[in-house]
């Protein structure tokens, strides 16, 4: 009798291990005429700004609280969709003082700006060349490219399942200059946040900076015509949460820390003094969660 317990256990282990790895498929973003999405995304930044001028720039910390949104704008015939993304909520602090900006002003810097992308999460059509409050410059981060944090991974056409990794090129901006940062993916499995069941990814990467400015802090390609460089490495590690049945981002937490050295380029072979360097080094954390509905939150009650 234990004999054909034991072996009754056993065959229903492997019909669920093989239903599991036969339900494994890919995943995809899924997008609807119209939708709109709202997310949470607390931004938190510590170090030496990146302010020209400003020897390196100004120590501290600044910490924002802010509410972003996706909308479809709209539907393509191969299910990719055209996003408009921006911010609808914004307040901060500076180094422990709130931060006298609001969210007119914040627009302004950080419009709403349109991309296309892919169901696999490829983002085309993006901006470039935004600019933060004060001229600081966050490598890494364009402010006419909020799409990119809230479709921060490219899929591959593959199952997923636990241990499948991947790598993607992340492209920051747009034409020639726009900064693109390999990253390395890894499916962690399905994990239960908050009672609901979300597939984990983890990403990290580790990109070294070298650019070469002009007399106006444009980069060139001309070396001849360079008058400062920018040299230095960007890393960063993230753990991100998606839910397989919306096809969207649920949450996740994203960590990031740059060293860069910028100085000028003498051509006369003079020294390079102290003042004319400016070093930058600071660390940032982003947290996001989806925001839900009334009707989307009592589902989950009623499922606990």
């Amino acid at each position: 009798m234990r004999k054909r317990c034991w072996m009754l256990f056993m065959g229903i282990g492997i019909l669920n291990l093989a239903f599991a790895q036969d339900s494994a498929t890919p995943f995809i973003y899924k997008f609807q005429p119209d939708q709109q999405e709202t997310y949470n995304v607390i931004i938190d930044i510590t170090g030496n700004l990146p302010i020209p001028g400003g020897g390196g720039g100004a120590a501290g910390n600044i910490k924002l609280n802010t509410g972003m949104f996706l909308k479809v704008a709209k539907m393509n015939e191969d299910k990719s969709a055209v996003i408009t993304t921006g911010l609808n909520a914004l307040s901060g602090e500076l180094s422990g003082a709130p931060l006298p900006i609001s969210l007119e002003m914040a627009r302004s810097y950080i419009p709403d700006t349109n991309a296309t992308v892919t169901t696999q999460g490829e983002l085309k059509d993006l901006k470039g060349g935004g600019q933060l409050p004060m001229g600081i410059n966050l490598p890494g981060f364009d402010p006419r490219n909020l799409a990119t944090l809230l479709i921060p991974t490219q899929m591959p056409d593959k199952k997923m399942e636990k241990g499948v990794s991947w790598t993607f090129m992340q492209k920051f901006g747009e034409g020639k200059d726009a900064l693109k940062i390999e990253i390395k993916a890894v499916c962690e499995g399905m994990e239960t946040v908050d009672g609901v069941e979300l597939m984990k990814i983890t990403q990290t990467f580790d990109h070294p900076i070298e650019v070469y400015q002009d007399a106006f802090l444009q980069p060139t390609d001309d070396r001849s015509k360079a008058a400062r460089s920018l040299k230095g490495t960007l890393t960063g590690s993230g753990k991100l949460w998606f839910h397989p049945e919306k096809g969207l981002l649920e949450k996740a937490t994203m960590a990031a820390q740059i060293k860069q050295v910028s100085e000028p380029i003498k051509t006369d072979g003079s020294e390079i003094k102290e003042y004319e360097r400016e070093i930058t080094e600071a660390s940032s954390t982003i947290l996001i969660q989806r925001s839900t509905d009334k009707k989307e939150s009592d589902s989950r009650k009623e499922e606990k």
